[in-house]
C-alpha cells in the first residue's frame, strides 16, 4: 500500500522517506499441525505475544520512534498496465470491493470453570496468583473476526487462548455441537504474557473462527485481572435484501444457518471454509456468487473473484483452482466451471464488457480438453486432480471413474454442457465461428457418451463404457447438459429421487442434483431432499459442514446453496435475458401451502407470494421493479408479467 493523503491542517500521511521501522521482539509465530487443530489445515499461523517486550503504543501519535531504523526506497508504485520497463514491478490498483463490516460482539458465555469459583458475567474476573485457571466460553453459534482480551496485572502470566469450531469427543468424533461435557479443546491458539501493567489489550494480527473458546491461564506471583474479552466480527459487507418463508419451520431454519455459512465465507475474497483453509476455490465461488446476486444485489466480490481466477491461467491452458493461493493446484474441471460462473455472471448482471473480455482465455480452456478428446468422443485420460465430489466413497480423492484411464462420462457431459454455454457467449458478442463449432463439438460429445456409457436396461447413464458405477452425479449432468430428450429427463430425475442403487452425492454437489430436478419438472422433490442438512441442523450446527456432522469443517461454503435453491427453484425465480433485463418465473412449491420469497434485482427487488387455495390451486402475487417485465410458467401455461403488481389464479 502506498499511502499520499495530506490535510489543510497540517496532518500528512505519507509513505516517504520520513517513515521507520522496527520488527517488534514481542511476537513470535506458531504454525500448527493438521492432527492438533482436528482436521487438514492449511491456514496460516497464530501467535505469541510477550507484553514484556513489546512495543505497546507504537500506533499512538505520542510513540517515540527515534530510536526505530529510517526505510530505505525499494522501488517507485505504478498503475497496473502501466510500461514499468524504467519503472518497477510494484504494481497498484484501485480497490475493486468495500471496506469490510466491523461490528462488537460477546466472545461467549462461561459454560465451565476450572482453577478457580464458578462466575456470572464474563468480566472483572480475579485469578490467583500462582494458580492453573481453564475457562471454556460458549459463542452459541459459529462467528469468525478478530477477538480482544483485556487484563491488568499477572506479570509473566500465560494465557493460552484456544478456538475451535467445535469439540471433540474421545474417540475423535464431535457428534452435537451444543453439548460440551466430556469433550476436548483441539484447535489453533494464540499465546499471551502481560507485562503487568492496567489495561493491557492482546488481538491477533489475523481474524480466528470459533464457537468455543478457551482460556488456559497459569499466573504467577501476581494476580491476574480479566476485564473483558470480545469478538469485533469481521466479513464482507453483504447485506441480506432477499429472503425466503415457507410454511415448513425446517426450511426456514436451513435459510438461517446457510446464511450464516455464506457470511462466515466471505472476507478480503471469497473462502471455501475460514477455519482450515480460507481458500477462494472455484467450484465454491460459483454457487457464493450465485447467491450474492440473488440474496443481496452486490457482484463486486463476485467481479473481483472472476478477475483473480483468470489470472491465474497456466501456460498449458487451464487456470488454478484457487486463487490467490502459494502454491499452484489445478483442478481441470473447475476450468470449465469458472466459465459457467462466467456465464452466470453475463446473465445476473450487465456488466457486458468485462465478460467478453474474457473470451480469449475461455477458448484457451475449451482448446485444451478438446485435444483430450479421444477416439471414442469422449475425454481421455486427463492430468491433474479432477475433484468432482468430495467424501463419495466411490470416487478416489474425490475424482470419477475414467478420469485416469479416459473415458469418463461425467467429464466429458461436463464438457459438453460448458461448450453450449461458451457458444451463447461467443454467440452474443458477435462472432460466428466458435459458436458452430462449439456446439457440433458439444453434439458429438454427447452422442458418444450415450453411445458408450447409457444402458438401456436401466435407463440410466454408467460412469465408464464397462457400465459397473453409477452416480446421481453424472445423470444430473445428462440431464443439465441436455444428453436426453425430454421424456428421459423424468425417468432419470425419478431415479435420482428414489435409486438407492445410485452414488450417493455430497452437499455440494446436490446443488447440481436439484438443478437437474429443477430442468426436469420435479424441482418440488428438492424439499424432501433437505435430510443432510436437517441432520446437521439436528446435531447443533450452526453452519454447513464440508461433507457432513463428522467431517472436517462446520463452515463450507458450498452447503450454503439451499438460499439459492429456495428462490431460484421453489420460488422459480430466474433471469430471462442477459443482464436479468427479462425475468421468468417458473416455481416448483412441491407440497407447501404458503410460500414468500424476495430475489434482488439491478432494478430492485422481485417478491413473490403463493398459497394454495385448495389441493390443485395457487393464487400467485408477483411484484416486479419498475421497468422490469418478463412472463410466468406454471404448468406449461404461460402468463405476462408486467412492472408493478402482478395476481394469477394457478389452477
Amino acid at each position: 500500500m502506498i499511502c499520499d493523503g495530506r490535510s489543510g491542517d497540517g496532518c500528512h500521511l505519507i509513505t516517504d522517506s520520513t517513515w521507520r521501522v522496527f520488527r517488534d521482539p514481542g511476537y513470535e509465530f506458531i504454525p500448527h499441525s493438521s492432527r492438533q487443530v482436528g482436521g487438514g489445515y492449511i491456514a496460516g499461523a497464530t501467535e505469541r505475544l510477550d507484553g514484556r517486550t513489546h512495543a505497546r503504543g507504537w500506533h499512538s501519535p505520542e510513540f517515540d520512534d527515534s530510536d526505530w531504523t529510517a526505510v530505505q526506497r525499494i522501488g517507485k508504485g505504478q498503475r497496473t498496465g502501466l510500461n514499468t520497463w524504467h519503472g518497477t514491478p510494484w504494481y497498484l490498483q484501485p480497490r475493486p470491493i468495500p471496506l469490510m463490516q466491523e461490528q462488537q460482539e460477546p466472545v461467549g458465555a462461561a459454560v465451565s470453570v476450572s482453577g478457580m469459583a464458578s462466575f456470572g458475567e464474563f468480566k472483572a474476573v480475579d485469578c490467583p496468583a500462582n494458580s492453573h485457571i481453564e475457562i471454556l466460553l460458549d459463542h452459541g453459534s459459529l462467528t469468525m473476526g478478530v477477538p480482544q482480551l483485556t487484563v491488568s496485572g499477572g506479570r509473566g502470566a500465560r494465557i493460552k487462548i484456544l478456538y475451535q469450531e467445535a469439540l471433540f469427543n474421545p474417540d475423535g468424533s464431535k457428534g452435537n455441537r451444543d453439548v460440551w461435557q466430556g469433550k476436548e479443546m483441539k484447535g489453533y491458539y494464540d499465546v499471551f504474557i502481560p507485562d503487568g501493567g492496567e489495561n493491557r489489550d492482546f488481538e491477533p494480527l489475523w481474524l480466528r473462527v470459533f464457537r468455543y473458546v478457551k482460556l488456559v491461564i497459569d499466573t504467577g506471583d501476581e494476580p491476574l485481572v480479566i476485564h473483558d474479552m470480545h469478538n469485533r466480527f469481521t466479513a464482507y459487507p453483504f447485506e441480506q435484501r432477499g429472503g425466503f418463508t415457507a410454511d415448513r419451520d425446517t426450511l426456514n431454519q436451513i435459510w438461517t444457518a446457510s446464511w450464516r455459512t455464506a457470511r462466515l465465507c466471505a472476507l478480503e475474497t471469497y473462502m471455501d471454509c475460514p477455519y482450515y483453509e480460507q481458500l477462494q476455490y472455484i467450484g465454491d465461488t460459483r454457487i457464493q456468487a450465485l447467491i450474492s446476486y440473488t440474496l443481496t444485489g452486490d457482484s463486486r466480490l463476485a467481479r473481483h473473484a472472476l478477475n483473480q481466477f483468470y489470472h491465474s491461467m497456466q501456460p498449458m491452458g487451464l487456470t488454478q483452482s484457487s486463487h490467490p493461493s502459494a502454491g499452484v493446484q489445478i483442478i481441470p474441471p473447475f476450468s470449465l466451471l469458472l466459465i459457467q460462473m462466467t456465464h452466470d455472471y453475463f446473465m445476473y448482471v450487465d456488466d457486458f464488457d468485462f465478460v467478453e473480455s474474457r473470451l480469449p482465455q475461455m477458448r484457451f480452456i475449451l482448446s485444451w480438453f478438446t485435444d483430450k478428446l479421444n477416439d471414442t468422443g469422449l475425454l481421455g485420460p486427463l492430468p491433474f486432480w479432477n475433484h468432482i465430489d468430495g467424501g463419495v466413497k466411490e470416487f478416489k480423492a474425490g475424482s470419477p471413474p475414467g478420469v485416469l484411464e479416459g473415458n469418463s462420462a461425467h467429464i466429458s457431459l461436463l464438457f459438453a454442457q460448458t461448450l453450449d454455454l461458451a457458444a451463447e457467449l461467443f454467440q452474443y458478442f458477435g462472432h460466428d465461428c466458435e459458436p458452430l463449432q462449439y456446439r457440433e463439438l458439444s453434439r458429438r460429445i454427447k452422442g458418444a457418451v450415450r453411445e458408450t456409457c447409457y444402458d438401456e436396461s436401466r435407463q440410466l447413464f454408467a460412469e465408464t463404457p464397462n457400465k459397473t458405477l453409477y452416480t446421481k452425479h453424472t445423470n444430473s449432468l445428462a440431464i443439465l447438459a441436455q444428453a436426453v430428450p425430454d421424456s428421459l429427463q423424468a425417468t432419470i430425475a425419478d431415479a435420482l429421487i428414489h435409486d438407492p442403487d445410485l452414488a450417493e452425492t455430497t452437499l455440494y454437489f446436490d446443488f447440481y442434483v436439484f438443478q437437474a430436478l429443477k430442468q426436469a419438472g420435479r424441482g418440488g422433490e428438492m424439499l424432501n431432499l433437505l435430510g443432510k442438512w436437517k441432520r446437521c441442523l439436528d446435531n447443533g450446527m450452526t453452519t454447513f459442514p464440508e461433507h457432513g456432522v463428522e467431517g472436517r469443517s462446520d463452515c463450507h461454503a458450498w452447503s450454503a446453496h439451499p438460499l439459492f435453491d429456495f428462490l431460484n427453484i421453489t420460488c422459480g425465480i430466474a433471469p430471462a435475458s442477459p443482464g436479468f433485463k427479462r425475468v421468468v418465473i417458473q416455481p416448483q412449491p412441491g407440497d407447501l401451502e404458503t410460500i414468500e420469497g424476495r430475489c434482488v434485482h439491478p432494478l430492485g427487488v422481485i417478491s413473490v407470494h403463493y398459497k394454495k387455495t385448495d389441493p390443485d390451486t395457487y393464487t400467485a402475487e408477483i411484484t416486479l421493479p419498475v421497468s422490469l417485465s418478463g412472463r410466468f410458467i406454471y404448468k406449461e401455461q404461460i402468463y405476462p408479467l408486467e412492472s408493478g403488481n402482478n395476481k394469477l389464479l394457478l389452477e
